[in-house]
């Protein structure tokens, strides 16, 4: 994603110019200009593409690739914005009457414009030709389906979406139920059901929880086991290690023996189609789904739609990340709402961000480099 958040830096960095009042372009170089915008609209929904793809595809080209076409963005974004002040800066020393605009000539970015677009659309095509082709990892263990440990449930706000949702799970009483927790990719919908999977008043609703990362490739026998796995620790190294040649009536009835008279809160996260079959094989009493996925809510279905974060929002999350509760030093704090700003309201962008700038130094100097707001 490291691509798409450069692609996003760089759309920003030509609105501000196009958009600015203090910047006046001199012919043609707003049509100059203009096509590179376009073509990072076309790069981001080339790169969205990797999201359509089997979360068990081995991904180590197309990250690569990814890698490639985030510093030939920065590469462009920096000749950019170096070109725009070089002329500004001049008119700024000289100019007595501040509130004036200052004018940019873009032409002689005509060739580079021309060579950076070029470059993008093979960069583009190799990106889809890598798509088709990536390799199926071996079968992933049963284990790694059920292991949320890992899952990093910092959120920062969607408060009202949380407390309908908590609200929801903690007053839904006799029959089967789901709840579908619904957005585009990285807008936190694992952190999401994390947080609610986690939450007292959730846990002392349930007496028993599974947690089962369903994915493309997750079988209805294997969600069944991987319940059961959690539900009924006796079974959960027979669960975990058995073939694929389950018994599936036998599974339902290990499973309806282990959940009678028993309140229990079943997460799915990363459904990718739904499993009728699996609905109806659950016992009917006491019961309920909670379903991370991408896919449109259904009239019939309960669901919560998880938004962007807003730019405080954003700000607060990329802080916490990179500086812990207090967030940014007040030396930062206008560096910070920038680099936040320009993630667009996607956690998982500003989550990437921290993770890249935690790796350096925490000094001013590193801060206030142009690259660091590229992310």
């Amino acid at each position: 994603m490291a691509a798409y958040g450069a692609a996003i830096s760089l759309k920003n960095t030509i609105q501000t110019i196009l958009l600015s009042y203090r910047v006046s372009l001199v012919p043609p170089s707003p049509h100059i200009i203009q096509p590179v915008y376009e073509a990072m609209c076309r790069l981001q929904k080339v790169l969205l593409k990797l999201d359509e793809t089997s979360c068990s595809k081995i991904r180590m080209k197309v990250n690569d690739l990814d890698e490639r076409i985030k510093e030939a963005v920065w590469e462009f974004e920096d000749l950019l914005e170096s070109h725009v002040y070089e002329q500004i800066l001049p008119q700024l020393e000289s100019e007595r009457d501040h509130h004036l605009s200052f004018l940019v000539d873009l032409q002689t970015l005509q060739q580079s414009v021309d060579c950076f677009i070029e470059r993008v659309e093979v960069m583009e095509a190799e990106f889809d030709i890598e798509l088709l082709n990536m390799p199926e990892e071996e079968g992933e263990p049963l284990s790694s389906r059920i292991d949320f440990h890992g899952i990093d449930s910092n959120m920062v706000g969607l408060s009202v979406e949380f407390e309908a949702a908590r609200h929801y799970l903690c007053v839904q009483d006799g029959r089967n139920w789901r709840l579908h927790i619904v957005g585009m990719a990285g807008v936190g919908k694992t952190a999401f059901a994390k947080n609610l999977f986690d939450d007292p008043s959730v846990k002392s609703r349930f007496e028993l929880q599974a947690w089962v990362k369903v994915g493309r490739k997750c079988e209805f026998h294997e969600t069944l086991r991987c319940i059961l796995a959690q539900v009924d620790p006796n079974t959960r190294d027979q669960m975990l290690t058995q073939g694929n040649g389950d018994d599936h009536e036998k599974l339902v009835g290990l499973l309806e023996e282990r959940l009678k008279d028993k309140k229990c809160l079943v997460v799915l996260d990363d459904v990718w189609e739904w499993d009728t079959q699996l609905m109806d094989h659950l016992p009917q009493e006491n019961v309920g789904i909670l379903i991370t996925s991408r896919q449109v809510i259904l009239e019939s279905e309960d669901g919560i739609l998880l938004r962007l974060l807003n730019e405080e929002e954003s700000k607060k999350l990329l802080g916490k990340k990179v500086f812990g509760e207090d967030g940014f030093p007040p030396h930062l704090d206008k560096l910070g709402e920038k680099i936040a700003k320009k993630c667009e309201g996607l956690p998982l962008m500003i989550v990437t961000v921290a993770e890249l700038l935690s790796e350096e130094d925490i000094t001013p100097q590193y801060w206030t480099e142009p690259s660091c707001c590229h992310s």
